[in-house]
């Protein structure tokens, strides 16, 4: 198995044993991260990034996790389609498109550490906003905020590979109900993923092998879709908000944790310590 200078994989499937394991091992992974995603209106993405690396050794994480997303999310929304609000997804997309293709062009040319830091301070923050979810709002959001959230949150998401569920807080506080909150996110994250194919391929970066990973990793996803769609509906609202807000300070977590050793370096800088 080889990579290029973008990390992509290169080379076709071969018979070797090791390959169909990491496949399977790769669809359990896809999996047991979107059933969690599902109950939680996001997260999965970012933590299928470990298990990606540890898998596959790849460096082309960013476009393995699209790919997974771009199986998953219409899954998603058709089991969800009687809950999809339309005029959020109006809003969204126009920025999210432009966003998704930005950011796209900017992954093979940018380092984003520092954003992951930030990012993950913001997700962590979400436990205090609605208090663990016994609040449900905290600011009433309105439907144009939608517009410039999603270019900012694709151009994101494409750079880095995902920003895990950074948007459940603008969601929530627009007052978007569980199902309703998971069905317009696939249809927004399902678009803007697209983009990101798109440019990833033309620019090289989606290589034979990367998409047959992603392949295996999506359609664990969209199983997971069909059975955690019943979990979800037996759920309260508080016990929704609840796994939300814990997968949001879990995800902000890891991606501070991913990127220790910037804050281990900057504060040896800060206190003058080798």
């Amino acid at each position: 198995m080889r990579t290029d200078a973008f990390g992509t994989i290169e080379g076709p499937l071969r018979s070797d044993p090791m390959d169909w394991i990491r496949l399977g091992l790769l669809a359990l992974a896809g999996f047991l991260t979107w059933a969690l995603n599902t109950l939680s209106a996001g997260g999965g993405g970012l933590l299928l990034i470990p298990a990606v690396t540890f898998i596959t050794g790849s460096a082309a994480v960013a476009p393995v996790i699209t790919l997974t997303e771009l199986i998953g999310n219409p899954i998603r929304a058709l089991a969800f389609r009687r809950n999809i609000d339309w005029s959020l997804v109006r809003w969204y997309l126009p920025g999210a498109i432009a966003g998704a293709a930005a950011g796209s062009w900017l992954f093979a040319n940018s380092r984003a550490e520092w954003l992951q830091i930030l990012i993950g301070i913001y997700l962590i923050s979400a436990v205090w906003e609605f208090r663990g979810g016994a609040r449900e709002r905290s600011y009433r959001a309105r439907r144009w905020w939608f517009l410039p959230a999603g270019l900012i949150v694709a151009l994101l998401s494409a750079l880095m590979g995902t920003v895990g569920p950074v948007l459940n807080s603008l969601y929530l506080n627009y007052g978007s109900e569980k199902e309703t909150l998971v069905a317009t996110k696939s249809v927004n994250s399902f678009v803007t993923d697209v983009v990101k194919v798109a440019v990833f391929t033309g620019l090289g970066t989606l290589g034979g092998q990367a998409a047959i990973y992603g392949a295996a990793a999506g359609l664990g996803a969209a199983l997971a879709n069909l059975l955690a769609k019943p979990w979800l509906e037996r759920l309260s609202g508080r016990q929704f908000r609840g796994l939300v807000v814990a997968l949001m300070a879990v995800s902000g977590a890891l991606m501070i944790w991913n990127q220790h050793s910037l804050v281990v370096q900057a504060w040896r800088a800060a206190t003058g310590m080798s």
